[in-house]
């Protein structure tokens, strides 16, 4: 589970065809704005995994928060449970089952990703370009799905599918693609928005006798 994770944001750190370029422009800049309104929101999300030519899935699920500027929190309950949590600053992964938690510097995974733009500190227009549909990861019959190109090549990513409420443009799926053909839907369910979230659901204290690894600092 912990391989599981990790595959998750390695890969974080990374539509309607026929449409003119203004309307394609409107469309992510509309994305972009209604993200940016939002302070905060909790809710349950789903994760699965599919495997490049194999029959091989795998599906994760838990509670997702997010507090702007920069702080959002993953608890994954099943299969296993683990927690993936920042401040804006810090980012922690604690496994229970392993009593060991790893740290990194948010700054060092962010830049130019779709990590920096769920945490409300990145530009879809600045980091990614719009492209056709090439290939159909989500079909949700009551979204808008586009599909966004990173500027910055990036080894783990090769593109994201965002699928977003038709009138609200709230996100409710994410769909990436690595480079390999290997690829996972993140759905986000029974959102709440503009929640009063108290700084330190943000947090990670490290007890004693917890091993620590310090992940590229």
């Amino acid at each position: 589970m912990k391989y599981f994770t990790f595959v998750f944001i390695s890969i974080l750190l990374f539509g309607f065809s026929g449409q003119s370029v203004s309307k394609e422009t409107d469309l992510i800049q509309m994305i972009q704005e209604q993200y940016q309104s939002i302070q905060s929101f909790s809710g349950h999300f789903v994760q699965t995994s599919y495997r490049n030519n194999t029959e091989t899935v795998r599906r994760a699920e838990g509670l997702v928060s997010y507090k702007r500027p920069g702080k959002m929190r993953w608890l994954y309950e099943v299969p296993e449970e683990q927690l993936l949590v920042t401040n804006g600053e810090t980012l922690w992964l604690f496994d229970p089952l392993l009593e060991n938690v790893t740290i990194q510097k948010l700054e060092k995974l962010t830049d130019g990703t779709a990590l920096s733009f769920l945490l409300g500190l990145g530009d879809l227009q600045a980091d990614f370009n719009r492209r056709l549909i090439s290939q159909v990861l989500l079909t949700s019959p009551d979204a808008l799905i586009v599909e966004l190109e990173p500027k910055k090549a990036a080894a783990n990513l090769s593109f994201i599918q965002l699928a977003v409420h038709p009138v609200t443009y709230n996100l409710q799926i994410i769909a990436l693609m690595d480079q390999e053909g290997n690829y996972r839907t993140i759905e986000l369910e029974s959102m709440h928005y503009n929640l009063v979230l108290e700084d330190n659901l943000f947090e990670f204290k490290v007890i004693q006798d917890m091993e620590v690894i310090e992940a590229g600092n």
